[in-house]
């Protein structure tokens, strides 16, 4: 192992943690320090990540019996199972401070710990734009069990901590709302519905980011929300996109069951991160394009 590697952990590797591993093994390292990442997954490594990713096979749910390697870098971005209260808990919350327990054995200092939560601890439902200071009332499960671990995480004592609310991800596998589309269902313009998104490879790029801003010595936040430069109703976006697959629209449905806000990511692009897909209409085009011709 090249001890002058930056060691890399990201407990998670679903989708995001995926991505954020293909970032930053591919990434141009101005200190000319490769990455050697490990990565936490109950079941094994997918093909393209078994000679270049080590994997630490473990169910965060359950306490870890062996002593972890030493890391620079911990990414959190393991996403729920089980979308209830109690899945909630189990993920965000007990894995974690498993995860923290195990990390609290290490000889060496954790550089920093990147937790990806959600803008779900955002209550807001008036069309508000929101930040980074606005107030977290959330009304639904998701957000309030997503507040508790951002307090459980950043109540930590071991290293600088780092938490990243997202928005919508989308991007290659998340089709629900294409097919929805497909069958000719739109979100109804009234009442306004406000929607917020990043596409799944900008927010593995923003994480890689940070890692590489904080190599460099560069301060970062505790705090960014991480979002596209369009806030846009669910009416528009919908429309938009049976406009672009040509499909006629048959039927208008409710727009969803969250609040309505608006996300301002100027946190994010403050520290002179840029967006490959500003909007959706430069993220979605292939993903729609290759529904249609599925």
């Amino acid at each position: 192992m090249n001890t002058a590697s930056t060691k890399v952990l990201i407990a998670g590797f679903g989708d995001v943690g995926q991505r954020i591993a293909e970032q930053l093994l591919n990434m141009p390292q101005h200190s000319a320090t490769p990455f050697d990442i490990s990565a936490i997954k109950r079941s094994p490594l997918p093909d393209p990540f078994q000679q270049t990713v080590t994997a630490i096979h473990w169910d965060m749910s359950q306490p870890f019996n062996q002593p972890l390697p030493a890391f620079d870098y911990v990414v959190f971005c393991a996403s729920a199972d089980d979308h209830s209260e109690a899945g909630y808990q189990t993920t965000y919350l007990d894995a974690q401070q498993n995860l923290l327990t195990a990390l609290s054995q290490q000889p060496t200092p954790i550089k920093r710990y990147f937790f990806c939560s959600s803008s779900s601890v955002y209550g807001q439902t008036d069309h508000e734009w929101v930040n980074e200071t606005s107030l977290t009332q959330p009304t639904r499960f998701t957000g309030v069990k997503m507040l508790e671990a951002e307090e459980l995480v950043a109540n930590t004592t071991l290293c600088p901590v780092t938490i990243v609310r997202a928005t919508g991800i989308y991007g290659p596998g998340r089709s629900r709302m294409i097919q929805q589309v497909l069958q000719g269902k739109v979100s109804s313009e009234q009442p306004v519905h406000y929607s917020n998104r990043i596409h799944a490879d900008d927010l593995a790029r923003f994480y890689a980011y940070l890692i590489e801003q904080d190599l460099q010595g560069v301060a970062l936040s505790d705090l960014y929300l991480a979002c596209d430069d369009e806030p846009v109703t669910m009416h528009e976006v919908q429309s938009w996109m049976a406009n672009y697959m040509r499909i006629e629209v048959k039927e208008l449905v409710p727009a969803g069951r969250t609040g309505s806000k608006r996300i301002s990511n100027q946190r994010m692009k403050a520290t002179g991160f840029q967006l490959l897909y500003p909007s959706y209409q430069q993220g979605m085009p292939a993903q729609l394009d290759a529904a249609l011709n599925h």
